[in-house]
């Protein structure tokens, strides 16, 4: 179940790791455009499993993971959840409703987890001001509207090929260790977890990877690549 806790704001100012040019988004913007980047943060604190966000909540933020990693989880009309997402350190999320609204997904922390909110028309003034960060904004909503056709398209393959779509794009985010579960990747993937534990039994076997508790080491991302041409 998930827990609805109010969460403290921090004052980012008072944050000495919190470091807005280790994002892509703010990246190749001027140095002196950081104090104006600072003062719209706010950061938040959330336990695992515990919403940030729900479905249909108003769309008054853009989201940065500072520490720890966060979901993305859609709501069927069967009442079976699917993750669509998961967003590691430094990642932007919440943006699919960036022209306000209201959110389209339920946003969870994964782990213990530290954000950042950024109010939506304050990030969109900044887009105005600096050309580069739209481009950013730009290259990632384009990233993700191409995840999602991604997703789509692998659909209807096999559940293996499903888990090895889902085991890349992750490499993606997280690099060579994925710090997720079985249940975790079987959500993203639309499939069982012991599907998925036989699945990564195999790939353990052929030693493609090698498991851990709560994560996952990618040994090889061309030679996973390879497996799933294949099938």
């Amino acid at each position: 179940m998930l827990t609805m806790v109010k969460t403290r704001p921090v004052d980012f100012q008072t944050q000495k790791n919190t470091t807005p040019s280790t994002m892509a988004i703010f990246q190749n913007i001027p140095f002196t455009a950081l104090p104006e980047i600072k003062k719209h943060m706010v950061e938040r604190k959330y336990a695992k499993r515990e919403s940030i966000f729900q479905e249909d909540d108003p769309a008054e933020f853009v989201w940065f993971v500072k520490q720890g990693h966060v979901k993305e989880i859609n709501h069927s009309a069967n009442g079976r959840d699917q993750t669509i997402c998961m967003i590691g350190t430094n990642g932007m999320f919440g943006i699919s409703s960036f022209n306000g609204g209201e959110y389209g997904f339920h946003s969870v922390a994964g782990t213990d987890t530290r954000v950042l909110s950024f109010p939506i028309q304050a990030f969109q003034a900044l887009m105005e001001k600096y050309p580069h960060m739209a481009r950013a904004v730009m290259s990632h909503i384009s990233k993700l509207l191409q995840r999602s056709k991604d997703t789509q398209t692998f659909s209807q393959e096999c559940a293996e090929k499903r888990l090895l779509h889902v085991l890349l794009k992750m490499t993606e985010e997280f690099g060579r260790t994925i710090p997720l579960t079985h249940k975790e990747i079987a959500s993203m993937a639309g499939t069982a977890v012991e599907t998925c534990s036989r699945v990564f039994s195999r790939l353990e076997e052929a030693g493609l990877i090698t498991t851990q508790h709560g994560k996952f080491m990618i040994k090889n991302t061309d030679s996973l690549n390879d497996r799933m041409e294949e099938l």
